[in-house]
């Protein structure tokens, strides 16, 4: 589609106006609004790493003994770690004090260890030098906290016993000594699970052998050899049916791992291929699956939503469906592949991932189920208690995982910054982003993700950033269009904050006009509030929409459209500022009427005291001596309305 893009000279104090061809409007059905991991909306925990951060974790042997009747777990844990600093006289897990660790085992010996309250610390002797690789093995046993974090889960699913992990955020040291932090990945790890005869295990990269562990017993192998989150390792044990769909790839192919419940397989099985061409609409637009060597899971287990555990995603039973195996695919790319640095920045998981749901829409389902979709978010986001996208409180769960900030809001900024930077931009970007060496299969920041769209757009967003990541609240827009019987039109755009420390939103405003048969959208770069802007539609406008097609948010829009029978607006030339730039002494003059009031604004929408040094009918001067250089907004009350100009101030 043909975009033409122009300049007018009339409004070069204005801001610059782009016109986009009209386009054919659909109607917008109701859309399923989706959040994951629902068990987090009611919870509070807080965690602080105790550990001792001096190693760099290379590798996990998990050996567990698990029946799902049992709220208990019992094996080991073989660490290969690099010091980071010299000497390294000792090594720290976090262990939950709930379990008991039995003992440790470094360079072939037994070696002391302390377990005090959640800090697990064994002896290093002789001590590990900078750089060098080395283990320890750590023997533990007990029942996991039933703290309500859903880490360690017993259930029964028709007569059957069951149990499955979940680790996010902090829950890896509830059942396993862990690094549990966002600083370190793990480079790879195998797990070993011993379980009752007539049970199967799910868990990370690729099932290697199933083999008898003794008369009673079964022991299953998984080998996983990507970079993983200590919170992404996970385990599920029950009576489990299984079955593979297939995404196919040039002449090659990834599996499609499926572990459900026997009562649902027949179900379930016409569901789960869904993801298929949501792996091929994702691996377009943000590059290949980033596991294709191992596989794709889904696994069946008593959760509300779903958790993105790496390579074995798992699904509560009324989650097998398009919504929340699309979210939690495409946490692949966003969350696991690329992890978020701190739970500071978790939009960077879940805000991309309710995004990608999204786009799914749009490539599957048509464009008016993505608007609706965008449109659903940002009734959710209106619709709750106001803040940032950035979680500045880490401690409390519930916030991290708030439905209305991390995913919509965090979706809807995403949504905003391919609208400012266009499609091209924003999905090279979001390449770049991930294909970053420092970030891939490593942690990344907000910051990163900044820098990658400012080198791709060449765009500065400092001020997004700053007004919709770091600020909270939304804008209310109230927008005024008069036209003449000669079809120009002026459109004056004021903006008010809701619950909001933003000061002003820096935005892109689309808005269509409607008449005669015709229609067009017109784009205002809108930089202060009661900016004004002059054009010509070229017919009779009957109708006007602003945003019509959910490209921005704000909490409310208001329109006021007023067809005046007379073609006297006042131009903006009829007030005469002088100088401009201007050092000490602004002078304003009207050339054919009386001037009735004037007022200066910063960008940010404060007005600025002023001493008027000179007043008359048709004169004003006032001392700007006091002001700082810059970019200001001049107001001019006049017995016709009301002239906004910019002026700058030099020193």
């Amino acid at each position: 589609m043909k975009t033409f893009l122009f300049n007018l000279l009339v409004i070069v104090f204005f801001g610059n106006i782009y016109y986009l061809p009209a386009q054919n409007k659909v109607l917008l059905p109701d859309h399923f609004s989706m959040i994951d991991k629902q068990y987090h909306a009611h919870l509070q925990r807080t965690h602080q790493s105790i550990i001792q951060n001096n190693f760099d974790l290379k590798y996990h042997r998990f050996f567990w003994v698990i029946n799902p009747a049992l709220r208990y777990i019992s094996g080991s844990v073989t660490s290969y770690f690099t010091a980071t600093s010299s000497p390294m006289n000792n090594i720290q897990f976090e262990l939950s004090d709930s379990l008991s660790a039995d003992s440790a085992f470094y360079a072939g010996n037994k070696t002391a260890l302390n377990h005090s309250g959640n800090l697990l610390s064994i002896t290093l002797n002789p001590p590990v030098v900078s750089g060098k690789l080395d283990s320890v093995t750590i023997f533990y046993h007990g029942a996991p906290p039933a703290n309500g974090s859903g880490s360690f889960e017993n259930y029964v699913h028709t007569s059957a016993p069951s149990m499955y992990t979940l680790s996010e955020p902090y829950g890896a040291s509830d059942w396993w000594p862990s690094k549990n932090d966002l600083t370190d990945k793990i480079d790879s790890i195998d797990v070993y699970v011993v379980m009752p005869k007539g049970n199967h295990s799910a868990s990370n990269g690729i099932l290697v052998s199933e083999k008898p562990y003794n008369s009673n017993s079964t022991i299953d192998y998984w080998k996983h050899r990507y970079p993983i989150a200590s919170y992404l390792i996970c385990v599920a044990v029950t009576n489990y049916a299984r079955y593979s769909d297939y995404y196919k790839y040039g002449t090659d192919s990834l599996q499609i791992l499926n572990y459900v419940y026997p009562e649902d397989s027949a179900t379930f099985r016409s569901r789960t291929p869904d993801v298929i061409n949501n792996i091929r609409i994702f691996e377009q637009l943000f590059g290949p699956y980033p596991f294709r060597k191992e596989k794709y899971g889904q696994v069946e287990c008593n959760i509300g939503g779903g958790m993105e555990h790496q390579t074995m995603t798992f699904l509560g039973r009324n989650a097998f469906n398009h919504f929340i195996m699309t979210h939690e695919l495409a946490h692949h790319w966003f969350g696991n592949m690329v992890t978020c640095g701190s739970w500071e920045d978790i939009w960077l998981n879940e805000g991309f991932a309710t995004y990608s749901l999204g786009i799914s829409d749009q490539y599957l389902l048509g464009e008016s189920t993505f608007q609706s979709y965008m449109k659903d978010q940002r009734n959710t986001i209106i619709s709750q208690q106001q803040g940032s996208v950035f979680c500045s409180d880490t401690t409390d769960v519930s916030r991290i995982f708030s439905g209305a900030l991390s995913y919509s809001k965090g979706s809807y900024l995403l949504h905003m910054l391919r609208w400012l930077v266009g499609d091209q931009n924003f999905f090279q970007a979001l390449k770049n982003y991930m294909n970053d060496p420092a970030i891939k299969n490593s942690f990344a920041r907000t910051l990163d993700l900044k820098h990658h769209f400012e080198i791709q757009s060449g765009k500065d967003l400092t001020n997004f950033f700053a007004e919709w990541f770091y600020g909270s609240g939304i804008p209310i827009y109230n927008t005024e269009v008069d036209q003449l019987p000669d079809l120009r039109t002026r459109v004056i755009i004021n903006q008010t904050q809701y619950n909001s420390n933003v000061s002003f939103y820096n935005m892109v405003i689309p808005i269509e006009f409607k008449g005669a048969g015709k229609d067009t959208t017109v784009i205002f770069d809108h930089t202060y509030s009661g900016q004004t802007f002059y054009f010509n539609t070229g017919f009779r406008v009957d109708s006007v929409f602003f945003d019509p097609q959910n490209k921005i948010l704000y909490y409310q829009k208001n329109i006021t459209l007023n067809q005046l029978t007379s073609n006297r607006i006042i131009p903006e030339e009829t007030v005469f500022i002088s100088p401009n730039p201007v050092k000490d002494i602004l002078q304003i003059h009207h050339n054919s009427g009386v001037i009735n009031s004037v007022q200066i604004f910063n960008l940010e929408g404060k007005q600025i005291s002023t001493t008027p040094l000179k007043q008359d009918e048709t004169l004003f001067e006032l001392n700007i001596q006091t002001l700082q250089p810059g970019m200001y907004i001049l107001k001019t009350g006049t017995a016709d309305g009301v002239i906004t100009q910019k002026f700058i101030v030099t020193k």
